[in-house]
């Protein structure tokens, strides 16, 4: 493929007034329609009393806090991550873009302090085994499953874990950055070097944490059950869907007329990339589910009945219809990987598809109300249906994207739209995937 002229040149970023409506826009909209859908919810359901109601309304509050600043999260990190991988994979392609993975993890300098905000409201409400007296012996909510488990899972532990992790994620995260920023004012090789060693710790660090971290944050808001694959599971949705949002801001950024070196190669590999790890997603997904079908352990299977055959059924095909379909048999095609158009599409379709997984990851387990156990029901808990997906879930969902925009546009007008003296800058301006 012949490629037109190269200029490395400084190129900035400016906030138009439509970018601040948006942004400014979903936050406020989003923030309406979450106090609208909260003060407008009035439960009734049979066999629950009015302090049990009053308990669920706060529980679907919380559980939308969660849900979102996970999975934010989550994709800020995983932005953090791509550099990391492509660093230490000596990648020369992706230099064209970096500016934007590094832009959306820096939404983990407001997303992170406000995630552990969320979880220190959320976590006596919403998970079992941090209720009062569910370790005593003493006590009629004894629970003795859990109880074994109290030298991991204990409140302490949990925030000295959820601290350490996140606080050196988002450290590393800044430092990448930072390293990246100085390399547009001295050149040379020392930034280069410092990144390289920081991404092959960190990599490897983050391989291990985030491990703990998924079991912590989602698996044990249902303490009973467990799975060995969640943390790859979790892994894969935050990481497909920070691929996604790379691409859609090359898109968008292109369509502006900034990016000068990014071209259709670099949009087709990230397409590629969306493409394939949507199929690793459906991998995780599809092994762990037959997995616990095949063996069919009591302890295992209880997180499949309640969204395999209850009132989550719906959303458990529906997720698998936009997070594997959607993307495998539209981007099959080289021309749809670079088409702006058809990129949105599949691109909404992937995110959509990963907040509900993320959504159908806690909603089942969190909403349940948690009572003292009884013969009749030894562990204490009665199951609580789907309760929809309404103004709070839009709200709050709008809330938090508006949100993660705004942290990423702002953070794009700090550098210069690519590394100009990245010593892989021309090889990723001349870029070509070679079909």
């Amino acid at each position: 493929m012949e490629h037109a002229e190269v200029h490395i040149r400084e190129e900035k970023y400016q906030i138009s007034d439509g970018n601040k409506k948006w942004a400014f826009g979903l936050m406020i909209v989003g923030l309406i329609l979450a106090a609208i859908g909260y003060f407008t919810y009035h439960p009734h359901i049979e066999g629950l009393g009015e302090h049990d109601l009053h308990h669920l309304i706060q529980k679907r509050l919380l559980s939308n806090l969660l849900v979102n600043g996970y999975f934010f999260f989550i994709v800020s990190i995983c932005a953090a991550v791509f550099i990391s991988i492509s660093q230490i994979a000596n990648a020369g392609w992706y230099i064209a873009i970096r500016r934007i993975p590094e832009a959306m993890s820096e939404y983990s300098l407001v997303g992170g302090p406000l995630y552990i905000l969320i979880s220190i409201i959320a976590l006596p409400v919403l998970y079992h085994w941090a209720h009062h007296g569910i370790m005593d012996a003493e006590s009629l909510n004894f629970d003795a499953i859990l109880a074994s488990k109290s030298w991991y899972l204990n409140v302490p532990f949990f925030y000295v874990r959820m601290v350490l992790f996140m606080g050196f994620w988002i450290f590393c995260a800044h430092l990448f950055r930072q390293y990246s920023r100085k390399e547009d004012l001295v050149g040379g090789l020392e930034n280069y070097k410092k990144t390289y060693a920081l991404s092959a710790g960190f990599t490897v660090v983050f391989g291990f944490t985030f491990s703990m971290f998924s079991w912590d944050q989602m698996m044990s808001i249902d303490a009973h059950w467990y799975s060995t694959i969640f943390s790859i599971y979790n892994f894969a949705t935050g990481w497909v869907s920070a691929l996604t949002i790379m691409y859609l801001f090359t898109h968008y950024l292109r369509g502006k007329g900034y990016l000068n070196i990014a071209s259709d190669e670099h949009q087709h590999d990230l397409g590629k990339f969306m493409f394939a790890f949507s199929v690793f997603w459906t991998y995780m997904f599809t092994s762990q589910f037959l997995l616990i079908w095949y063996a069919n352990i009591p302890e295992e299977v209880t997180y499949y009945t309640e969204r395999l055959f209850g009132s989550y059924k719906f959303l458990f095909f529906f997720i698998i219809f936009l997070n594997f379909i959607v993307p495998f048999f539209i981007f099959m095609r080289r021309d749809f990987k670079r088409s702006r158009i058809v990129g949105f599409i599949v691109g909404g379709a992937i995110l959509l598809g990963h907040w509900l997984d993320v959504f159908l990851m806690v909603m089942p387990s969190s909403m349940n109300i948690a009572t003292n156990p009884t013969d009749a029901n030894p562990t204490g808990i009665i199951k609580v249906d789907f309760q929809g997906i309404g103004l709070m879930e839009i709200g709050f969902l709008f809330l938090f994207a508006g949100l993660f925009l705004w942290m990423t546009l702002k953070a794009l007008t700090k550098a210069n739209l690519y590394p100009t003296k990245h010593p892989y800058v021309m090889e990723s301006a001349l870029h070509d995937v070679g079909i």
